[in-house]
């Protein structure tokens, strides 16, 4: 099988921040804690925090991948399209009384 060398690889993929943290902030969830309110983790707390608190969330995400390669025949960079639909699972934290942000993510897939 000839290989065929990728150029670029571009995503036009995105996940609905802003939507996620204010249903998170607007909707009840079943949120985990540790620090003074929660159990302390092995009694290390980072210096920013009193007590940190978390949920979780996923969200469905939709979009394209843009692929570029080397054509074999005339070395011209061609591209191709790719559909993607999968779920990201979503982490958010607080400080104190501050409302939830996502802090991490990452594809279910």
């Amino acid at each position: 099988m000839k290989e065929t060398p990728i150029t670029t690889v571009e995503t036009n993929v995105h996940l609905a921040e802003g939507l996620i943290e204010d249903h998170i902030n607007n909707m009840h969830h079943a949120e985990k804690s540790f620090g003074k309110r929660g159990q302390v983790l092995d009694n290390i707390l980072w210096k920013n925090f009193e007590s940190l608190n978390w949920c979780c969330e996923h969200s469905p995400v939709e979009g394209t991948l843009r692929i570029g390669f080397l054509a074999p025949d005339n070395r011209a960079v061609k591209h191709v399209s790719v559909p993607v639909a999968t779920n990201f699972g979503v982490v958010c934290t607080k400080e104190k009384e501050r409302k939830y942000k996502i802090t991490w993510s990452y594809s279910l897939s």
